[in-house]
C-alpha cells in the first residue's frame, strides 16, 4: 500500500516538484491534505491540496507536488512575500492559459463535446465579453485609468454584495448560511460604497501594499540567490529574473506609482484577453465536435 507522503521524500534533496501517477497511489489522500480553493493557476489541474508546506495540484492521471517554504496557514504574509511573489503569479496564470488554449486545439473532438457541461455559444459568448472586458482595459490603460478604480472596481464589489445578499435571502431555509452569506453581502456592499466615495485612498493604499509585496518579494529573493547561487530547485536565473523584477516594479511603485497602475492593468488585460481566446477556439471546437456527432448519428 503507497500513499502521496511515500513518493515526496525528492522534495528533501533540492527537488522543486515531483510527479506521482494516480495509478501508483493506492491509498486516499489522508484527512491532513485539505483542498485549497486559492490557487496560482496550473495547467490540467482539476483540485489542490495542502498539507503543510507540500502543495499538490491533482490532474486527471498524476499529481505534481511541490513544497512551499511557508504553510501558508501558520505564516501567510511570508508565504505571499517568498512563495507566491506577484511576478511569479502573472508568469504562471500566462503560462497556463496559453498551455490550456494549446491543448483545447489538440484534443479529439467527441471526446471534448462529452466532456464540456457548457455549450459553445456559451463559451463564444463569454470569450466574446472577456475581448469586451480586455478592450476597455486597454482602453483605459492607453488613456485614463480613473473610471477604472473610480466606478469599475467599486460597482464590482457592490454587485457582488448584493448577489451575496440576495442568495441569503433566498435560501432562508438554511438559516444559519443566510444569515451569514446577508452579513458577508451587507460588509461587501458596504465596502463598495466606501470605494465609491474614497477611491483614492483605497488606491493609494493599494500601491503602499504593492510596493511593500515587491520590494519584500526581492529582498528574500534575491538574498537566497546569493546564499545558495549553486542550490535552487528552480535555477540561478529563473530565480534571478522573479527577484529582479520583484525590485524593478518596487522601485517603479514608489517613482512611478501611475506607470505601475498602467503596467498592472495592462497585464490583467493580456490574461483577459488570452482567456478570451481560449474560450473562442474552444467554442469553434465544440461546435466542429456536435456537427461530428450529429453527421455519424450520434445525437
Amino acid at each position: 500500500m503507497s500513499t502521496l507522503e511515500s513518493f515526496l521524500d525528492a522534495l528533501h534533496q533540492g527537488v522543486y516538484q515531483v510527479i506521482v501517477p494516480k495509478a501508483v497511489v493506492t491509498e486516499p489522500l489522508e484527512p491532513d491534505w485539505k483542498r485549497s480553493a486559492i490557487n496560482v493557476p496550473s495547467p490540467d489541474t482539476i483540485a489542490s491540496y495542502r498539507r503543510g508546506q507540500y502543495h499538490a495540484h491533482e490532474t486527471v492521471s498524476e499529481y505534481r507536488v511541490h513544497m512551499d517554504r511557508y504553510d501558508p496557514e501558520k505564516n501567510p504574509l511570508m508565504h505571499l512575500i517568498d512563495d507566491a511573489p506577484l511576478v511569479l503569479m502573472v508568469h504562471d496564470t500566462m503560462e497556463t492559459i496559453l498551455v490550456t488554449a494549446k491543448d483545447a486545439t489538440r484534443r479529439d473532438p467527441l471526446q471534448r463535446l462529452l466532456d464540456q457541461q457548457m455549450s459553445w455559444r456559451f463559451r463564444m459568448g463569454l470569450g466574446a465579453l472577456l475581448w469586451a472586458i480586455a478592450t476597455i482595459l486597454l482602453f483605459l490603460a492607453f488613456y485614463d485609468i480613473t473610471p477604472f478604480f473610480a466606478v469599475i472596481l467599486p460597482s464590482l464589489v457592490l454587485l457582488l454584495g448584493l448577489l451575496t445578499i440576495v442568495k441569503g435571502i433566498r435560501q432562508r431555509d438554511r438559516k444559519e448560511h443566510a444569515n451569514k452569506d446577508i452579513v458577508r453581502g451587507s460588509v461587501v456592499a458596504g465596502a463598495g460604497v466606501f470605494l465609491f466615495v474614497f477611491w483614492e485612498l483605497y488606491l493609494v493604499l493599494i500601491l503602499l501594499l504593492l510596493a511593500i509585496w515587491f520590494f519584500s518579494s526581492a529582498v528574500v529573493t534575491l538574498l537566497r540567490v546569493v546564499r545558495e547561487r549553486g542550490n535552487l530547485p528552480n535555477g540561478f536565473w529563473y530565480t534571478s529574473g522573479l527577484g529582479v523584477s520583484s525590485l524593478a516594479l518596487g522601485i517603479l511603485a514608489v517613482t512611478l506609482p501611475e506607470g505601475l497602475v498602467d503596467l498592472l492593468i495592462l497585464l490583467l488585460a493580456g490574461i483577459v484577453l488570452m482567456a478570451g481566446a481560449f474560450m473562442v477556439l474552444d467554442a469553434y471546437g465544440l461546435r466542429n465536435a456536435a456537427r461530428l456527432m450529429e453527421e455519424g448519428g450520434f445525437v
